[in-house]
């Protein structure tokens, strides 16, 4: 929730712990820089910036209202592409051409070529 809604977490750094600000909209693996917070530079008084990765967890089980409420909301959502089966959708085919280096979609259509092509030559 507060990835999508933003709000306040504690971070811990190298001198303790401090509470950052999530901006609204937060994507899975996003980074947020802790500007002079990391370790001091080399042969300078200068302390470097720490980066927090974003570690965004989707809850396992939800109760019945919590899933009818996420249902109305990817409803609500569906027609801008920005919704939970939208966002599963796109990640689903960013993993595909991550690992694959194309789109499934150009794939099927050169099966189907292929296809018309057999059907031509009998």
């Amino acid at each position: 929730v507060q990835a999508i809604l933003g709000g306040a977490v504690d971070v811990k750094t190298l001198t303790g712990t401090v509470e950052v600000t999530v901006p609204k909209g937060c994507q899975p693996g996003a980074k947020l820089a802790l500007r002079g917070k990391g370790i001091e530079r080399l042969h300078g008084a200068m302390k470097g910036n720490q980066i927090v990765h974003l570690k965004i967890e989707v809850p396992k089980e939800i109760t019945p209202r919590q899933e009818e409420l996420l249902r109305e909301f990817d409803e609500e959502t569906k027609g801008s592409g920005r919704g939970i089966s939208g966002g599963i959708k796109k990640a689903v085919g960013s993993a595909f051409e991550r690992f694959f280096g194309g789109s499934g979609d150009h794939d099927e259509k050169n099966e189907s070529d292929e296809a018309g092509e057999k059907d031509k030559n009998k």
